[in-house]
């Protein structure tokens, strides 16, 4: 790994800096990227929809009756559930994407199964951390306490809602870098001798940048709001070209819907990373710092090249009596080297 030898220049950005260089990234990797995103995101979506599909069931249409639209509240009650399961588990969804980023940037090969035993060893604080602590999981549990015989479960969805979801938000727009944390820089939860424990490290990359974190979050929002609305408007034109039904269907609620959630997650995933990376060449200069360490290791490289031919050459001398004439040490630098 060449540490000054990068894929993307690394320097400092400005926001819209970022957003346009985050589609340059998803564009030139895009394949890579939605495969790393599948490893937690399929599985996750595939239970999301099972936790809210009941919400399309007579059932659910029945309990709605009451209500002045009934079809549209029922396919609206879905449509929400699901968008924000979806970003309660969207750092979670994309740490394996993360932890490829982080090599790629550095021409570093990252196949599946070297990406798989990367994450093994930290599996278990990632789920406490993203999943427990972040809320990611918990809304996937408070789905199974939701009433179904009514229209509107205020018990449970306001909780869901208004204040797990709220929170949820807040964790991403504020201290939004969990995933990078866990997933490039190892952090343990518990640190031991010389090791920085996840909630140092977290403090320190994000206590400065608060407001810098809180802008690029809502410039992220507002791009990605645009992006969700654009798909969903291409898929509402083609849905009403080929069936003459001008609304959205059951084909929008199962496949439509989280697909256009994945594309909007992969956008927000390589811009949070790429927000990473800006975030550590402002407090720490990190430009500066990775060329300082790929000074070093050329540094120690020729020494032990120099090392390695200067021991060779008296090996030489010592085997053929007749080069005894000639001292190694003698011998200008850099013929030796």
């Amino acid at each position: 790994m060449q540490l000054d030898r990068t894929e993307i220049v690394i320097r400092a950005r400005s926001v819209l800096e970022l957003l346009d260089l985050s589609l340059q990234v998803l564009k030139r990797h895009v394949g890579a990227i939605a495969i790393t995103s599948a490893i937690l995101g399929v599985p996750l979506l595939l239970l999301d929809s099972l936790a809210v599909s009941w919400m399309l069931s007579e059932d659910a249409l029945l309990a709605a009756e009451r209500l002045e639209f009934p079809l549209s509240a029922m396919r609206w009650r879905h449509s929400t559930h699901l968008i924000l399961l979806f970003a309660m588990q969207f750092p979670l969804i994309s740490l394996p994407t993360s932890v490829y980023l982080g090599n790629r940037i550095f021409y570093e090969p990252m196949p599946l199964t070297k990406l798989l035993r990367r994450l093994r060893p930290i599996a278990f604080r990632c789920l406490l951390v993203l999943g427990v602590m972040r809320l990611g999981l918990v809304g996937l549990l408070m789905e199974l306490l939701v009433d179904r015989a009514t229209a509107f479960d205020f018990g449970v969805e306001f909780w869901l809602v208004f204040v797990v979801g709220a929170t949820s938000v807040l964790f991403r727009a504020s201290w939004p870098f969990a995933p990078e944390i866990l997933g490039l820089e190892l952090c343990p939860l518990l640190a031991g001798r010389g090791e920085l424990k996840y909630a140092d490290r977290s403090r320190g990359l994000h206590r400065f940048l608060f407001s810098e974190n809180l802008a690029r979050f809502a410039g992220a929002a507002f791009f990605s709001v645009l992006l969700f609305s654009t798909l969903v408007g291409a898929q509402m034109f083609l849905i009403g070209a080929s069936t003459g039904l001008w609304q959205w269907n059951y084909w929008f609620d199962y496949v439509g819907l989280p697909l256009t959630m994945w594309v909007v997650g992969l956008f927000m995933a390589v811009f949070r990373f790429l927000s990473y990376l800006d975030s550590r060449i402002r407090l720490e200069g990190w430009e500066v710092e990775l060329r300082l360490k790929a000074e070093a290791v050329r540094l120690s490289n020729s020494s032990k090249i120099a090392t390695e031919s200067k021991t060779k050459l008296t090996s030489i001398l010592h085997t053929d009596p007749a080069l005894y004439l000639i001292s190694p040490d003698a011998m200008p630098q850099e013929q030796v080297s």
